[in-house]
């Protein structure tokens, strides 16, 4: 394939002609879609792939290996004074067949429920999970409620590969049945029978009941008897790491609406409620030219109560700094000493932390992108903040690499400048790197991804988010355009400003960084869909409109839509659209059959799936449940011939045996659904393409 091949997407349209106008798409030269070649962006999919495994393995690492630290009190000495009748949380005991545990304001609730069928499960699943709450685990990996959820929820799998195949209870006669050879078993049926991630989940349960074991933190009738080296050995873990990374990749999972929430509330936290309060401590610490001297140690004979003041920063009734003040003694004379340097670094080391997870959120730069940002990189023209920034990965030549502007919210720059103010005096200017820590005197030439890594830590260390690591940033706020959720409408406000869903994705459209961040995020979502419809239409056997222009497009140049090139068509597609700040929406309805728009929908030109429903808020999507055969918006491909007649069947079945008995609104909507679904499964079951007329829809 030739790395100049010429690709036209403009004419790939997932509009009808009376639709509202799209972007016009003229261009013939891939160089114009920001791709230099073919290869370049295959090649740029699979490094994000890469990084996306690599932070995942750490992640994973951190699971696996994590340090064990025994409890205090453990549940069984707690068993034995108490009979079970202590509190897990707020409002649930040990012994309640359900435990509600805490979640965030927009989350689901993380219960976990005490309902299981197979005799003695429920006592051995009690054990097992409350040693991953996390203000009882032993591990460190174990920071949110959930993953205490999630846990509970693969408990199922002790049941379903452990204790039914080998006709076993899970009273404490059975388990101490069980055996090396018996797990080997199970881990061996996880991976070649179970979904992606059973053997996976299978296999941390096990070691988690084992560790416990060991440790005779349970009860010692629930005790696994089994060695745990062998069990978790090199060629096992290996086995079930490779299994963890089959199929779909769970590192491009997002931070859920919990972990966000979190995310962006310790960030409002630190650059809304402590940065004022800093500033008026170094403004204070600048006017009584406290800064100034050699050891940043303050001397006096009586109690300095300005500063004391000053270094007293509570937010939101959490303390933040408290006065590092030491009484001594000059012979029989009391003086005291103040020293304030140690708390300014602490508290700015926060604030970096802050900017950093509102910078890995808006940019939708990379780990080694982010390490590398300096204040000089921070442009203001025309009254609009810009950052530049040198990219490594995807430049022409990797070792000088190749610099672009990003456009910044203004909250963001305005966010910056005021940070780059609290170190604005020694020894806190350091080199000038955005992320470098406060706490440390050590000098920083050059900047290495190893800077962001220290900012992950500190944020595993007081954040309970599970899985924290960098690359989810530059996928969370994908998946929030891909998905419009009206939830997160306030958290994109929030972030960059924008009054609207469309003001944001215009933003995203002059961020050629978070254009590539959604555009393969929604590649990796919808590769699936996309390959089907595309491979459906160009077999012959489709219908509805959206599918007949499809077809129309893609027999002209019909070489773009086979093969690799079928990836990098809809790539290249998808990337015009977000250039032009337009949405795409792709979603399957049933069998063989998708919602496929890229409109803008509002009162005026609802689909027929929301005709007649309340329909409120910016964002207005399909509702793919209520799907109605004559929409133009509709993808019908061949599988779906089988479910079309039974609708058929269905719908008359309705109508003959009302007798009469319907009302007439309800027996005209039965028969234009029957009248729409025949004209579609005509068109299937015509040879080649149809020659019938496409169904008009009357509401779009």
């Amino acid at each position: 394939m030739s790395n100049k091949k010429s690709k036209d997407t403009s004419n790939f349209s997932l509009q009808h002609e009376s639709d509202s106008p799209q972007p016009e798409l003229e261009t013939d030269d891939a160089e114009s879609l920001g791709l230099e070649d073919d290869d370049a962006l295959l090649n740029e999919i699979d490094e994000d792939n890469d990084e996306s495994v690599l932070e995942e393995l750490e992640a994973l690492a951190e699971e696996l290996d994590t340090s064990f630290s025994v409890p205090s009190l453990s549940l069984t000495a707690k068993l034995k004074e108490t009979w079970g009748d202590f509190p897990v949380s707020e409002s649930s005991m040990y012994r309640d067949r359900m435990w509600k545990l805490s979640h965030g304001t927009h989350a689901f609730p993380n219960n976990i429920r005490f309902d299981r069928e197979l005799p003695g499960s429920n006592d051995l699943k009690r054990a097992l999970i409350y040693y991953v709450i996390p203000q009882f685990s032993p591990f460190s990996y174990i920071r949110a409620c959930s993953t205490t959820k999630a846990y509970g929820n693969h408990y199922k799998l002790l049941e379903q590969y452990i204790f039914e195949p080998n006709k076993l209870s899970a009273e404490p006669k059975c388990i101490k049945m069980i055996s090396v050879p018996m797990l080997a078993n199970a881990f061996e049926d996880a991976r070649s029978k179970g979904a992606k991630s059973d053997a996976f989940n299978l296999f941390k349960l096990v070691k988690h009941w084992i560790n416990l074991s060991a440790h005779k933190l349970i009860p010692e009738e629930l005790r696994l008897e089994v060695d745990l080296r062998k069990i978790d050995t090199p060629e096992r873990r290996k086995e079930i790491v490779a299994s963890r990374f089959k199929g779909t990749l769970d590192g491009w999972t997002s931070y859920s609406e919990e972990d966000l929430e979190v995310l962006i509330n310790y960030a409002l936290f630190w650059v809304e409620g402590v940065m004022p309060k800093l500033e008026e401590l170094k403004n204070f610490l600048i006017n009584e030219d406290l800064i100034s001297l050699s050891d940043q140690t303050v001397t006096r004979k009586e109690t300095f109560v300005e500063l004391e003041r000053a270094m007293t920063i509570t937010i939101e009734g959490e303390s933040v700094m408290t006065p590092a003040k030491n009484l001594r003694y000059h012979g029989d004379t009391p003086y005291f000493t103040y020293s304030w340097i140690t708390a300014y670094a602490e508290a700015l080391d926060r604030v970096r932390n802050a900017v950093f997870i509102l910078m890995a959120l808006v940019t939708g730069a990379r780990k080694a992108e982010l390490a590398v940002m300096h204040f000089d990189d921070l442009i203001i023209e025309g009254g609009e903040y810009w950052l530049r920034i040198t990219r490594w990965k995807t430049a022409k030549d990797p070792i000088k690499g190749e610099t672009d502007k990003l456009p910044l919210p203004n909250f963001i720059g305005e966010m910056l400048l005021k940070y780059k103010e609290l170190r604005s005096f020694a020894p806190f200017t350091k080199q000038g790197w955005l992320f470098q820590t406060q706490k440390s005197n050590k000098t920083v030439n050059k900047a290495t991804p190893a800077l962001i890594n220290y900012v992950i830590i500190q944020l595993k260390s007081e954040l309970p988010i599970d899985r924290l690591h960098c690359h989810r940033f530059r996928k969370t706020i994908a998946e929030i355009l891909i998905n419009r959720d009206e939830r997160n409408v306030d958290i994109i406000r929030a972030l960059f400003g924008h009054k609207s869903y469309a003001m944001t994705l215009r933003y995203i459209a002059r961020n050629p960084l978070m254009v590539r961040s959604v555009a393969i995020a929604i590649e990796q979502n919808y590769t699936e869909d996309f390959h089907e419809i595309v491979a459906g239409i160009r077999l012959g056997t489709y219908s509805g409109d959206a599918a007949h222009r499809i077809f129309q497009k893609i027999s002209l140049r019909p070489d773009e839509f086979s093969g690799k090139n079928i990836r990098l068509s809809l790539l290249s597609f998808i990337i015009h659209l977000l250039e032009a700040g337009e949405p795409l929406f792709i979603r399957r309805t049933a069998v063989g059959t998708y919602c496929l728009t890229g409109e803008r929908f509002n009162e005026d030109n609802l689909p027929p799936c929301l005709i007649g429903k309340h329909i409120s808020g910016e964002l207005i999507l399909p509702a793919p449940e209520n799907c109605q055969p004559e929409c133009k918006k509709v993808v019908i491909l061949g599988s779906a011939k089988q479910a079309l007649s039974d609708n058929i069947k269905f719908y008359s079945s309705i109508l003959d045996a009302a007798n009469g008995k319907l009302s007439i609104k309800a027996e005209h909507d039965l028969q234009r659904r029957i009248a729409a679904t025949r004209v579609h499964l005509d068109n299937l079951e015509s040879t080649g393409h149809s020659a019938s007329p496409l169904i008009e829809a009357k509401h779009v």
